[in-house]
């Protein structure tokens, strides 16, 4: 059962809120059966880059009732596929998500402090066909999925073998394939086993040797429609940005909060902000913290600290990794309690974190060795089989480690091109609770008293009986804009 993540904030009287998890949301093509129409919404990644290995995490959400998934993966030569678990991306989603926190505010009558609220057909060796110059490097099932995993140095050869195998390639998708193909790509190709529902779908993990840096994103236009939203995760030791996008920004002194719905604009900001940077051919940072995955972290919201729990537990954790734990333990995807303590004696560690397997073993092989007595054994931050934590570590020093979030809802043609990423120009953590500036029905905080918002006294006595109208949805730009400017509001 998918569970949601909370969040509690660690003030002189912590809160709860909630966080929910956004729909499972994957950087391939995704190839329905001709009798299909199979839209891609959106596509969820996670990407790990050390100078050992890279690692792309994958979930897809589409419209439609396929009888049958197909996606295909171009990858690195040594590329392997595994199965990820559903609290790896449930927690990282529900962790780094924007959060807005209403004004501060006082009933001018009554002298109350208003706290407010947070929102928010085929042969017996695994379901494929053979084809003529295409080499089937292996074939497997991972979790309810067939797999195979093929190389060719073919033009037209591929799309030739995904049409006998009922991928349903289009053709505009097969000059992207045969150009993925001249590259030296090999692809990845998964299809739901027969007879699983497509709710069962579970994330995938490719991990491809060496420092990668770059999501195939011509592959993503397969299957989408006019647009397609992108959340990707980055681990690395840096914070990470796209090359060759613009960087969409929500202007914060735009923030409004209604008091009436308990809810802010800012979802209507950010569809602006994004669609209006270079004609939508942009990414936002909305999340950006080092050590967060392991460490604890304050925020603007939280000085000190932010805490986490899930639905299944009632006691709150500090990290981002304690929280992981927790969720798979909800989940039933791991029974190992004390995996979060080990991981909470590694956040500051200096060390370089190892694989002591053998290529595309994973940690719970027996044939996996030792580490060097100078390096972390991977296998000190797995949790039984929740292990995606550990596979992300590797290769990296965990005190150094970068966790980043970003945003796009990209047109269909700014994907004709791969999406390469490489260190910010700025290395500064992006806190993802902010504070409204604007209020919105803040009688319904105060009844008929006047409300006192945020500001000295002079700024306040400016403000009394100025009220926004509507319902926040149609709020107008510009009488912010003439609010804004009578009022001088500063940054954020």
């Amino acid at each position: 059962m998918k569970l949601r993540l909370f969040a509690v904030l660690a003030l002189s009287a912590p809160s709860a809120l909630l966080l929910s998890p956004r729909d499972a949301l994957a950087c391939g093509g995704c190839f329905a059966p001709v009798t299909e129409t199979t839209v891609v919404n959106a596509h969820r990644m996670v990407l790990s880059v050390s100078p050992v290995q890279s690692v792309l995490w994958d979930q897809i959400q589409y419209a439609g009732e396929p009888s049958e998934f197909a996606w295909v993966l171009p990858v690195k030569r040594g590329a392997t596929l595994e199965v990820g678990s559903d609290a790896w991306f449930e927690t990282l989603d529900a962790a780094t998500s924007v959060r807005i926190t209403p004004p501060s505010s006082m009933c001018g009558g009554g002298g109350g402090v208003g706290c407010g609220a947070v929102a928010s057909a085929a042969d017996s060796a695994g379901g494929f066909s053979r084809g003529d110059q295409v080499t089937v490097l292996h074939r497997g099932t991972v979790g309810p999925y067939d797999t195979a995993t093929l190389a060719t140095d073919t033009p037209g050869a591929l799309n030739a073998w995904l049409d006998a195998n009922g991928f349903g390639v289009d053709a505009s998708t097969q000059p992207v394939i045969d150009a993925y193909v001249a590259e030296g790509f090999d692809f990845i190709a998964l299809k739901l086993q027969p007879g699983k529902d497509v709710k069962e779908m579970k994330p995938v993990r490719v991990v491809m040797p060496g420092a990668s840096p770059t999501l195939p994103l011509r592959m993503v236009a397969a299957g989408t429609g006019a647009s397609v939203a992108i959340t990707l995760f980055t681990i690395s030791e840096a914070r990470l940005a796209p090359d060759g996008f613009a960087a969409a920004s929500v202007p914060h002194d735009l923030l409004a909060w209604d008091f009436a719905s308990q809810d802010s604009n800012y979802g209507v900001l950010r569809e602006k902000a994004l669609a209006a940077a270079d004609g939508g051919r942009a990414f936002l940072t909305p999340y950006a913290q080092r050590g967060s995955l392991l460490s604890r972290v304050s925020s603007s919201a939280a000085p000190f600290g932010v805490q986490y729990t899930t639905s299944g537990s009632t006691t709150p954790v500090d990290t981002i990794a304690a929280a992981y734990v927790q969720q798979g333990l909800a989940n039933g995807e791991t029974e190992d309690a004390a995996c979060a303590a080990r991981l909470a004696g590694l956040a500051t560690d200096g060390r370089v974190v190892a694989n002591p397997c053998p290529a595309g073993a994973p940690l719970s092989d027996p044939g996996c060795g030792e580490v060097a007595a100078a390096d972390i054994d991977a296998r000190a931050l797995a949790c039984g089989p929740l292990d995606d934590l550990a596979v992300a570590m590797i290769g990296l020093h965990p005190r150094d480690v970068w966790l980043t979030r970003l945003e796009a809802n990209l047109p269909r043609a700014a994907l004709d091109t791969d999406l390469v990423l490489s260190p910010a120009p700025q290395q500064a953590p992006v806190d993802n609770w902010l504070r409204a500036r604007v209020s919105v029905h803040a009688e319904a905080l105060c009844g008929a008293a006047t409300p006192l918002l945020d500001g000295d006294g002079a700024s306040r006595a400016r403000r009394r009986g100025a009220a926004v109208g509507g319902a926040l949805g149609a709020l107008a730009l510009a009488a912010i804009l003439a609010r804004r400017g009578a009022r001088r509001l500063g940054p954020a």
